[in-house]
């Protein structure tokens, strides 16, 4: 097991920059919203607008209603250098992706689902305009996932990853093994904000096969590919005496994601509530593994300030090449 540490300080400060940052920040909901006070806290960060669907809708915290707009192009127009895009319509986030990058600004992403739908076309844009794509948020909410890949291949060749990657359907097993009725556990887990009012992408799959793709990318390059088989979740699930995860596995030549038992797992038996893990293995036999929670306002939104800290350190605006993560 790799002992070098790669953790997350909750909203660690910010480095000094020149000058204050420009951030539009794109959605105001579970993860938006945990962003927010940070962005309004910051001397060396300047809010310059909060994209939202419904500007009447009750939220807390609440954005200052000078700040927000309703269209995309609107919150483009008030020139920001990043973009936060947390938006949950995986289509508006795509575009405002796009747009954003066309026109040179930085994005920092947490929509696993726009990212997926074209991540070499994103980072190819990225780095025709000479600004940077950071989508780590978009992958294991607090467990910086993507970095620990990054790492490992550092380290050497992969040769296989295996992960529990949606909280949401995490929560809802380990309540399910208890006895809870399925719509139950839901209610459970979105009262507790660990799912979406629409959790359909948690329990179809559709989340975990894109957050796996986007891991796989990382690990295996241009070979990775979306996952060939796609288990779904739903009431019908009967829990057995074992353990069973959302278990995610891919390698160069491609990857699923299956209800398994993992009882003589511990690194994925154990994982309680929304808990998210990874486990990389790497060509020489060398493990890393990262466990954290995966779901829920705090974790993502301390992954999406880990992305932005990323971009201070490397002096937003002064030649950032269009790196991924």
């Amino acid at each position: 097991m790799s002992a070098l540490p790669l953790t997350r300080v909750p909203f660690e400060p910010l480095p000094a920059a020149r000058e204050p940052l420009r951030v539009a920040l794109a959605g105001c909901g579970v993860v938006g919203g945990g962003v927010l006070p940070r962005l309004l806290d910051r001397p060396d960060v300047v809010l310059v607008s909060v994209l939202v669907r419904s500007p009447g809708k009750i939220r807390s915290p609440e954005p200052p209603p000078g700040l927000v707009v309703t269209d995309p192009a609107a919150l483009l127009a008030r020139e920001p250098d990043v973009v936060i895009d947390t938006l949950s319509d995986a289509s508006v986030s795509l575009a405002l992706i796009r747009a954003a990058l066309s026109r040179g600004v930085h994005v920092v992403s947490a929509s696993k689902q726009a990212v997926a739908a074209d991540v070499d076309g994103l980072s190819a844009l990225a780095a025709a305009t000479g600004v940077t794509l950071r989508y780590s948020a978009a992958v294991g909410g607090g467990v910086p996932m993507l970095e620990a890949v990054q790492l490992a291949r550092e380290m050497g060749p992969i040769r296989r990853i295996e992960a529990v990657l949606n909280g949401t359907v995490n929560f809802l097993l380990n309540r399910l093994a208890t006895g809870y009725p399925f719509e139950a556990a839901l209610a459970e887990a979105q009262a507790a904000g660990f799912a979406e009012a629409d959790p359909s992408a948690d329990l179809t799959g559709r989340d975990a096969a894109a957050k796996l793709f986007l891991l796989s990318r990382a690990a295996f390059g241009a070979t990775g590919r979306l996952p060939d088989r796609v288990e779904a979740l739903g009431p019908d699930f009967q829990s057995g005496a074992e353990p069973v995860r959302q278990l995610a596995v891919a390698d160069c030549a491609g990857g699923q994601i299956t209800l398994a038992p993992v009882a003589g797992d511990p690194l994925f038996a154990d994982l309680a509530d929304a808990g998210n893990a990874i486990r990389i293995t790497l060509a020489d036999g060398r493990v890393l593994s990262r466990t954290g929670l995966g779901a829920g306002r705090a974790p993502t939104a301390e992954s999406v300030w880990a992305d932005l800290t990323d971009l201070l350190t490397s002096r937003v605006g002064a030649g950032a090449d269009g790196a991924e993560l």
